[in-house]
């Protein structure tokens, strides 16, 4: 175990690429500490990829790109412009809102900071707001794309822990809208104290119209979440129908031209070939360490130390936090959801309570360096360095860490909705 630490952090350390360092890790640890042959390693990471619920990745990231290429994403900042362009800030706190509509579609958050922050980061510099806050806007709410339903870490955690997605799915429901109420409040108080523009407050008969031009964009929120709710469809199918709704609207609007098709079906692939090969790596590391009893081990001598299980989650929380300054949310939900989840079902910490947690926790790490993924997009799309954009977060990530051991405090914060709508929880 310890050959596969010292290869794993020396490899991050010299910036290797997560998968590369999860991969090559295990390598050296079956080669030094095992006795099991070479080729379990390349059967694992297939055996890690052979699950049906994963088709929901590539389809919800090629949704969320196809609705940018059909305009929706402009249907959904001129809708939010109108509910809260009027505040402080108002082009910042459009920023907010547009992303917690937009992840409601693409359930990530890299193309979240991506789509939305190539327009609006450009727009809030123009109007006067400084580059770095700009982008620490940016690259703070794009985190909702995570914890909003639907979720691509959610989905890889319900399927590495076998826990119902579609709970999981409305645990993120209350902390998502918690964040995008939280980074408002951050945006509106800096924004007042800067002197920050804000549009006029839209009159009625504008705000009707963006509402019904934004209507498209709520359906396919809609159709996802209640199809999801309702039983009708898995999240896998859901992300299919999404696609289809997606390309439907592009085409009835004449926005969806064939050179934005192509751009969306290449930016998809890529995305998707690096979140699988990430899984795939780190459904090796997990097996190894499951192999080696590592999980049972570690709940045990844990469970000991700590017989709070409100302070053993709120250390786990901390954790996260940390691991995930250098460890992507993906990977990170991978190697830790299987291994730690005994040990908090032994602790008596609700499974789905426990893993919206983690996920939060984080999703925090994306806008922290060195890794902080939707921090180094909004730095470049800025062009301001990352330790500065990382510097004017500050507020943002505090008011998120706030939050965080709210979730941790009081359970019914992420249980209410599954248990409302499901029973479960």
């Amino acid at each position: 175990m310890i050959a596969l630490l010292l290869v794993f952090i020396g490899l991050l350390i010299v910036g290797a690429p997560i998968a590369f360092a999860l991969g090559l890790a295990s390598i050296v640890y079956v080669v030094v500490e095992t006795q099991l042959p070479l080729m379990v390693v390349f059967q694992r990471m297939f055996t890690s990829l052979d699950s049906f619920p994963f088709m929901a990745i590539p389809f919800f990231i090629l949704a969320g790109a196809l609705m940018n290429a059909s305009g929706l994403a402009d249907q959904i900042i001129a809708f939010s412009r109108a509910i809260v362009g009027h505040l402080a800030g108002g082009l910042a706190n459009v920023s907010i809102v547009a992303s917690m509509l937009f992840g409601g579609v693409s359930g990530s958050a890299i193309a979240d900071s991506s789509a939305l922050g190539s327009i609006l980061i450009p727009a809030m510099v123009k109007e006067g707001y400084h580059a770095r806050f700009a982008a620490a806007v940016n690259a703070t709410s794009s985190t909702m794309g995570i914890i909003i339903p639907p979720s691509i870490p959610m989905i890889l955690a319900g399927v590495a822990t076998s826990l119902s997605i579609r709970e999981l799915f409305f645990g993120g429901l209350v902390p998502g809208l918690l964040v995008g109420v939280g980074l408002l409040i951050v945006t509106t108080i800096i924004s007042r104290r800067r002197g920050y523009s804000r549009f006029e407050r839209a009159p009625w008969l504008d705000m009707l119209r963006n509402t019904l031009k934004a209507i498209p964009a709520f359906l396919m929120v809609a159709i996802i979440l209640g199809g999801i709710l309702g039983g009708i469809f898995t999240a896998t199918e859901a992300s299919v129908i999404a696609v289809f709704y997606a390309l439907l609207v592009g085409f009835l609007y004449r926005r969806l031209t064939f050179a934005n098709l192509y751009k969306a079906l290449v930016d998809t692939i890529t995305s998707s070939a690096v979140v699988m090969v990430v899984i795939a790596t780190a459904g090796v590391i997990t097996w190894l360490l499951a192999y080696s009893r590592i999980p049972q081990a570690l709940a045990a001598n844990l469970g000991t130390a700590v017989q709070s299980p409100v302070l053993l989650l709120m250390i786990l929380a901390l954790a996260f936090v940390l691991a995930g300054t250098v460890l992507d949310v993906s990977p990170g939900v991978l190697v830790f959801g299987p291994i730690l989840l005994p040990m908090v079902r032994v602790a008596g910490i609700d499974p789905i309570h426990f893993t919206v947690v983690m996920v939060f926790a984080l999703a925090i790490g994306l806008t922290t360096p060195p890794v902080g993924t939707t921090m180094m997009i909004s730095s470049h799309i800025a062009k301001v360095p990352v330790l500065i954009v990382a510097r004017a977060s500050v507020p943002y990530i505090l008011m998120m860490l706030l939050i965080l051991f709210a979730l941790v405090l009081f359970p019914g914060l992420i249980l209410w909705a599954p248990r409302f709508l499901f029973g479960g929880g």
